[in-house]
């Protein structure tokens, strides 16, 4: 009771490792949560029974003539405490390989049992967009008003399903107030750490919850700084077909915002390659220059 009273009417924030996450714009928001701030762990779900070791197999240390030390997945509910002290919860872990179910009618129980008032789920979507323009965001669920500003690329779409979407949807529809955050991320660096979408999406997070996080902000816009530098030298360095994919994404992007400010969702037609060939040109080139190196 003490637990429920203490975190009553606050957020609990959510994210799991194994689904899409382009940019790992959700595991460094959280990896960063549990590395600055004080937290305690409150629930703790049972992996044996939720994650499948051999797709997902554990890591063990080796030392010398015997096993030193053992990765053992953990999927918690920790309670944290933000700059001004304030809690919060935070879920994370992998995803739930099976169960799904009972895993969404367990973090409902969660919710209703501590009285959380918005659930808030974040991560990243690779995007044909370009690195050079500002991080788009899809914000999704019954509250997404909590994100104005931005409109869903989407009009209807059927997708490989998540344990997080599954949560999602199942406290929507027992009446719960959930927020989903997306980030819009570059399709050729969707595999590597993106922190200008994290901290996009930390922002919209903290701009709808009133969580105060300015170390996690400060230290994400120091990596976004040092990304977005390297990431111009690599394509300034690279051959013309490879700034010319990156300039056609920077024209359709110019020219979808600016039929959306003339009320023209129709933009005019743009010549540029698919996504798919955008990716795979610029993973041939930092194949290439590895090779040189």
């Amino acid at each position: 009771m003490a637990l429920a009273q203490e975190s009553a009417g606050l957020v609990m924030l959510y994210h799991f490792d194994g689904y899409i996450d382009a940019g790992e714009t959700g595991d460094q928001i959280a990896d960063r949560i549990l590395d600055s701030l004080p937290h305690q762990v409150v629930a703790r779900f049972d992996h044996d029974r939720l994650v499948d070791y051999r797709a997902r197999r554990p890591l063990l240390t080796f030392k010398r003539d015997r096993w030193v030390e053992y990765e053992e997945p953990t999927i918690e509910v920790r309670l944290v405490q933000d700059a001004t002290g304030a809690p919060f919860l935070l879920l994370s872990g992998p995803e739930p390989d099976v169960e799904w179910e009972r895993f969404a009618a367990a973090v409902q129980q969660i919710v209703e049992r501590l009285g959380v008032r918005l659930s808030v789920n974040f991560h990243g979507i690779p995007m044909g967009v370009p690195h050079t323009r500002p991080v788009g965001l899809t914000p999704h669920g019954n509250r997404n008003d909590l994100v104005p500003g931005h409109r869903s690329p989407f009009d209807e779409a059927q997708v490989p399903g998540s344990a997080e979407a599954l949560v999602e949807y199942r406290l929507m529809e027992a009446g719960h107030d959930v927020l989903g955050v997306a980030a819009h991320v570059p399709h050729y660096i969707a595999r590597s750490a993106y922190p200008d979408a994290a901290l996009t999406v930390l922002e919209a997070i903290t701009a709808a919850t009133g969580l105060v996080l300015p170390g996690i902000a400060h230290a994400l816009r120091t990596d976004a700084h040092r990304t977005q530098t390297e990431i111009d030298r690599q394509i300034q360095e690279g051959d013309e077909d490879l700034v010319a994919l990156v300039q056609g994404l920077e024209h359709q992007y110019d020219a979808a915002a600016g039929a959306e400010t003339r009320g023209n969702m129709l933009a005019e037609p743009v010549d540029i390659p698919s996504a798919d060939e955008i990716g795979l040109e610029f993973e041939r080139f930092l194949a290439e220059r590895e090779g040189e190196g």
